[in-house]
């Protein structure tokens, strides 16, 4: 289980196009108590991150792991596209951009290496916050933060929008043929 205690804080990273990966840079340290230490006063790594909605834990690479001099704290089995492997678990702590922080993570070791990423973002962090990815303008937008503040809901905001718009009577714009009062009308 892992005992997470993060900052308040928030990130945005805007990509020159539409991207396909979410990536970011952090930095991963041995665990320590934020409260208690300075965090200087710790080694860490910065690296890039994947973010990945499908990993259900975060994942280090065993380079980051030798340049932490981390021990092993555990194993877990992990589950993965190659089948199932044994790995080692490793508590860290993980500062993302603009000072999102997070304390004792549990992490599991990497099997393989792909690409030149550090560690994978699972959603054992990412469901700790609100997540959005946006595509406005050919422009992919990623924000993060923490901690959850409320529900962001497309639909609510697309059924408010249509309220104002589509008189009660007419053909809802759904093209259900029902009409907006008793389609998404009934919704708002």
């Amino acid at each position: 289980m892992n005992k997470i205690i993060p900052s308040w804080h928030a990130f945005t990273s805007i990509y020159p196009g539409l991207s396909n990966r979410l990536i970011t840079k952090a930095r991963v340290a041995e665990a320590f108590d934020p409260t208690l230490s300075d965090p200087a006063s710790f080694l860490h790594v910065e690296t890039d991150a994947l973010w990945d909605t499908g990993a259900t834990m975060s994942v280090i690479t065993p380079q980051v792991v030798r340049d932490l001099k981390l021990q092993p704290v555990g194993k877990i089995l992990m589950k993965h596209g190659g089948g199932e492997s044994e790995q080692d678990t490793y508590i860290v702590n993980l500062i993302l951009p603009n000072g999102v922080a997070f304390s004792g993570v549990v992490m599991s070791e990497m099997d393989k290496v792909i690409d030149n990423f550090g560690i994978i973002i699972g959603m054992d962090v990412i469901s700790h916050g609100d997540f959005s990815v946006t595509n406005y303008k050919g422009k992919t937008c990623f924000s993060f933060r923490f901690p959850s503040q409320e529900t962001v809901d497309f639909v609510k905001q697309f059924n408010t929008q249509l309220k104002g718009a589509v008189p009660p009577n007419a053909p809802c714009p759904c093209g259900s043929g029902r009409k907006f009062k008793k389609c998404h009308g009934a919704n708002v």
